[in-house]
């Protein structure tokens, strides 16, 4: 039936074209023989099967136990039928092996069977050294080469070490084209025992691939002085990072940003372009807040630990600040935080009777000082007459990161003038998932004249970030500014 010779060459062809042991195609043989023969024949028969490792020759044989009375004579045999078949006698219960002969149509059968079950059994060899190769550099990141798209356009097809893994668009940043033979970074996400596209999942956009490339660029972060405590991001634009220093002497901020900015520029530029805002991290929630929220100030910080959400209360100046351009400033925050974070202004507080704690990071005579709402027309007039404009930089040198620092910029940058009269018109307190609702009704409430009273005499209150310029005092406390 079988050409032992031509049947060895195959199995060490293909366990050596596939990496994978001989005996695993062996069983896969030998189950193939049996599952034909259990088809073939009868489902309960005892079947073994032997390979001569040596020649390749197969033989089958059918298990039959010796008994005085036969119930299944696929199962059973009597002790005189035995001696009959095979010459010699036999005691109650012994067994005996009943060779088995190969005939045209069970041979073509057991070629099928052992044809996909031996498929089977290199499958999920391959998956398992796959995994064994990956699973020890899952939540680590990797170069991979990319070798072409998938037929439906969805994801990327990446080489990485031989094995083929998808990149999918959605984990992307911001649906980011590559060329075949690019070599590009990614994050192994996860890395499965059985997968019907792939068994390592890559990825671009998961917090922790941000907070790998901080690992390797920041040598505080590697050697464990300074730890990354939180990630969170919206890939491509923004991202908020809480660090904390082991070392009382290093300042986990000023290490992770690096002299000038380069060491977060350098990974800003790999997520083409996304600002990280870094942050200090405190054990104390209450104060791990105020630093999430930084730059906005913060009057009061409630928080309830069991509902897993917090009230905060800011500056009516802060408000738009501390939401940001569509929510993303509120997100951003309360992913770090991983609770639910309400914002208020302190007008909104007031109006809906909220317990105001004034346990934040400014005080009731600061709020009511002139020069708090100076301080913000300062700032807003440097930039007034000198808007920032994004461009690359060859060879200007800030003073410090600029770049970083303009991140909040896009934070809170208008889009047009109505949005002006958030500070002190929206009626409801600010949730995440309200924040552009509140935009829309402030349209449909105001008409043109109102609209342009507001803007007259609020022209001078937002909060604007787009500095170019900073003193003596602003330099010596940036991290006040860097979020």
């Amino acid at each position: 039936m079988v050409n032992g010779a031509e049947l060895l060459e195959a199995i060490s062809l293909i366990a050596e074209e596939k990496g994978i042991d001989k005996n695993t195609i062996f069983e896969g043989i030998v189950e193939g023989f049996q599952k034909a023969f259990e088809r073939f024949f009868d489902t309960d028969a005892i079947i073994q099967v032997e390979i001569e490792e040596s020649t390749g020759a197969i033989k089958m044989f059918q298990e039959l136990e010796v008994l005085n009375t036969v119930e299944d004579d696929w199962l059973e045999i009597t002790p005189a039928d035995a001696k009959k078949e095979f010459g010699q006698e036999f005691a109650e219960h012994d067994l005996v092996r009943r060779p088995i002969e190969f005939n045209e149509e069970f041979s073509r059968l057991a070629v099928f069977q052992v044809r996909q079950i031996v498929q089977q059994k290199i499958k999920g060899a391959e998956r398992a050294k796959v995994y064994a190769k990956f699973i020890d550099k899952q939540g680590e990141i990797i170069k991979g080469k990319i070798t072409g798209m998938n037929e439906q356009g969805t994801s990327y097809l990446v080489d990485i070490d031989g094995t083929v893994a998808s990149l999918w668009n959605q984990k992307t940043i911001n649906g980011e084209k590559f060329e075949v033979n690019e070599y590009v970074t990614l994050y192994i996400d996860e890395v499965a025992k059985d997968n019907k596209f792939s068994q390592v999942m890559v990825s671009r956009t998961a917090p922790n691939f941000l907070a790998k490339l901080l690992e390797q660029e920041v040598p505080e972060i590697s050697e464990g002085i300074v730890e990354v405590k939180a990630v969170s991001r919206e890939a491509g634009k923004r991202a908020k990072v809480a660090v904390y220093s082991h070392d009382e002497f290093v300042d986990p901020i000023g290490a992770v940003v690096g002299s000038h900015g380069a060491r977060i520029n350098n990974i800003s530029t790999e997520l083409r372009g996304e600002k990280i805002d870094v942050v200090k991290w405190d054990p104390l929630i209450e104060n791990f807040i105020m630093n999430a929220m930084a730059p906005v100030r913060v009057i009061s910080v409630s928080v309830d630990e069991e509902n897993g959400e917090c009230d905060v209360i800011v500056p009516n100046e802060q408000l738009s600040l501390a939401i940001g351009k569509s929510g993303i400033a509120a997100r951003l925050v309360a992913n770090l935080l991983k609770i639910r974070v309400n914002i208020y202004s302190y007008a909104n507080a007031l109006e809906d009777k909220l317990e105001i704690l004034w346990n934040g990071n400014i005080s009731e005579a600061e709020l009511s000082n002139p020069e708090f709402l100076a301080n913000i027309n300062r700032r807003r007039e440097k930039t007034a007459g000198n808007p920032r404009v994004s461009k690359p930089r060859t060879n200007q040198k800030p003073v410090f990161d600029i770049d970083a620092l303009a991140a909040l910029q896009d934070e809170i940058k208008l889009e047009n003038e109505i949005e002006e009269l958030e500070f002190t018109t929206i009626p409801e307190p600010i949730k995440l998932q309200e924040a552009e609702e509140v935009q829309e009704e402030l349209v449909e409430e105001h008409d043109l004249d109102a609209i342009a009273a507001k803007l007259k005499e609020f022209e001078n209150v937002i909060e604007d970030t787009e500095e170019t310029e900073f003193d003596e005092e602003e330099i010596a406390n940036y991290d006040k500014y860097y979020d």
